[in-house]
């Protein structure tokens, strides 16, 4: 895959994603690498447009281009099933996004976990509300997927900051 064509892509064509590729992306999802194997990821996968709509509004800022999306698919991970429940669910939800990515498919993340609602309550429990998921559950994501419908150039070798970058000490470049 080329990682320099994947971008966040909010704006989507209105048309479902297919139930093959939903099952790639979420293959990607369930065999991606946790701590200890634990495996304590699951994912809801939306794609009702009311249901969409209304979970468009989980945050104060930054959730609201959702409500068009045709795909949303929400990470959640089991409380005390694993000690790194966090790095697991950002795991799956990058593996989804390569995977969506390689079947010709736009993806966003939208960050749920520590994030507030407009009426105050958690994001997570705005969510977890919608969806029926128990109170077990951190809800780390949701991953919007659908068919791209806004073009953003590929990154470039000068996108690429080697200064980020250190061998064997810190800051030896």
């Amino acid at each position: 895959m080329n990682f320099m064509t994947r971008r966040s892509i909010r704006k989507y064509k209105d048309m479902p994603v297919e139930k093959e590729k939903i099952d790639e992306i979420l293959k990607a999802a369930l065999l991606a690498p946790t701590g200890r194997n634990s495996r304590p990821c699951e994912f809801v996968v939306v794609d009702e447009k009311n249901l969409i709509k209304e979970i468009a509004g989980l945050r104060e800022h930054g959730s609201t281009f959702v409500k068009d999306v045709p795909l949303l698919i929400g990470v959640m991970g089991e409380i005390g099933k694993s000690t790194t429940l966090l790095a697991d669910c950002s795991i799956a939800a990058f593996a989804m996004q390569v995977k969506a990515h390689e079947l010709g498919l736009g993806t966003c993340w939208v960050h749920v976990n520590e994030r507030t609602a407009p009426d105050g309550r958690t994001s997570e429990e705005f969510f977890r509300n919608l969806v029926g998921a128990p109170d077990k559950f951190t809800v780390m994501c949701l991953i919007a997927v659908g068919y791209p419908d806004e073009e953003k150039p590929a990154y470039t070798e000068k996108d690429v900051n080697w200064d980020k970058v250190s061998y064997n000490k810190y800051g030896n470049r």
